[in-house]
């Protein structure tokens, strides 16, 4: 008895695995692009040449390249969020939240720049940034202070394209690129390809989910999305219930 059930549930694992790998793994590493996005260069991929890892997916969206641009530029922990799920973040102690509307004083982003991913600051750094068109993070470099530690742990060099790419005058692609280059060593390759398995179904899952997220918000009626700036005292006092009384 315990030796077929030991049977089948080998015959299973294998099942699904193999399901997983042939057709479930093949179309989330893609999911929404196209052939030709797939294959065409995007800004960044010249940082890092030779990837092991390269993850592209996309989704069409109702807005114009400038509608969307003010989501992307507010990314970031203790900015505008991930759109993602971020009860699952939160889950990990990122303290994320996700705004519903575009803030102004986000909306200032350099080369250089640190977009926080967890609380402490550290995140991804800005590599590349043409306005309306092209957002470029990660990091390439062996020691780059700022950084999230839980992607350089994995990729050493590693980048993340948002790209707008407009189809007319009403729709746009948001185009996203994952490229990561692992260490040389033959061991690292190897322990970083096992932790993949479990790496990339959770980035599809989050990515996916914040495609959509910025899709749902920027297809909103433009100026009905500007987001009111508050003070710290003024959210205190909302969240109280009582009225601040003007200085």
């Amino acid at each position: 008895m315990a030796i077929k059930f030991a049977r089948r549930l080998i015959t299973v694992s294998g099942a699904v695995l193999g399901t997983y790998i042939f057709f479930v793994r093949p179309w989330q590493r893609r999911w929404g692009a196209t052939d030709d996005e797939i294959q065409r260069a995007l800004p960044g991929d010249e940082l890092v040449p030779h990837p092991d890892v390269e993850l592209t997916r996309a989704v069409t969206m109702r807005a114009k390249p400038a509608d969307i641009w003010p989501w992307l530029v507010q990314i970031g922990q203790g900015r505008g969020g991930y759109y993602s799920y971020d009860w699952i973040e939160n889950l990990v102690g990122l303290k994320m939240k996700n705004a519903k509307g575009i803030n102004p004083e986000w909306q200032q982003l350099k080369v250089g720049d640190i977009i926080p991913a967890e609380p402490g600051g550290k995140g991804f750094k800005v590599l590349a940034l043409e306005p309306a068109h092209a957002l470029v993070i990660g990091s390439i470099e062996a020691v780059d202070e700022g950084v999230f530690e839980g992607f350089k742990q994995m990729f050493p060099a590693f980048t993340w394209a948002l790209v707008l790419e407009a189809i007319d005058s009403e729709h746009t692609r948001l185009i996203s690129r994952l490229r990561g280059q692992n260490e040389p060593s033959q061991s690292a390759k190897l322990s970083n390809r096992l932790a993949g398995f479990i790496f990339e179904p959770a980035e599809f899952l989050m990515t996916r989910k914040m495609l959509l997220g910025i899709k749902q918000r920027a297809e909103q009626i433009g100026v009905s999305a500007i987001e009111p700036v508050t003070t710290e005292a003024e959210e205190k006092t909302r969240k109280n219930g009582t009225v601040a009384s003007p200085l």
